[in-house]
């Protein structure tokens, strides 16, 4: 199993607070790769922005007008500190849900107190917040804080039959 298939992503309320002690990650992604990942969501989201311009004559990314709306490798060639920043307010939740299906992440299992067989279903390390995003050497680098271990302290904290 790829590493990269233990780690979640924190759907509901991310990067709010977590009770859970929270860990610095720095997740590097090769550049070469981040078009292959998000070709699709990130041109859909290119578009939906060009339809909105058009529309409302105006724009909410102005710098995206400004430099015609490029598709995801134009923007690595030419316009990396704006890809950046819509990684991170745009695109981040896509980015690591094709990680994960890149990598072989199975999302978690139903399951029932106690049941610890399910319970390897879940991310041994979720990240709270992507914080800062940022390239160098070929390489897209992602920095933020996460948490370990849910599973562990749901199978030593839950509840416990009678």
């Amino acid at each position: 199993m790829h590493p990269l298939a233990l780690l979640g992503c924190r759907e509901l309320n991310y990067g709010q607070h977590s009770v859970l002690p929270l860990q610095p990650f720095r997740l590097s992604v090769p550049e070469a790769a981040l078009a292959g990942l998000l070709d699709e969501p990130f041109n859909h989201f290119i578009q939906t922005c060009r339809v909105d311009d058009l529309q409302y004559e105006e724009s909410d990314l102005p710098e995206l007008k400004q430099a015609g709306y490029p598709d995801i490798t134009a923007m690595l060639a030419g316009h990396r500190p704006l890809l950046a920043d819509m990684l991170l307010d745009f695109m981040i939740g896509d980015l690591l849900a094709a990680i994960g299906r890149a990598s072989g992440y199975r999302p978690p299992r139903a399951r029932h107190w106690g049941d610890m067989e399910a319970a390897d279903g879940r991310a041994y390390f979720t990240i709270n917040e992507v914080q800062k995003v940022t390239f160098a050497d070929g390489q897209a680098l992602f920095e933020g804080q996460g948490y370990y271990g849910e599973y562990v302290i749901w199978l030593t904290h839950g509840y416990v039959r009678k």
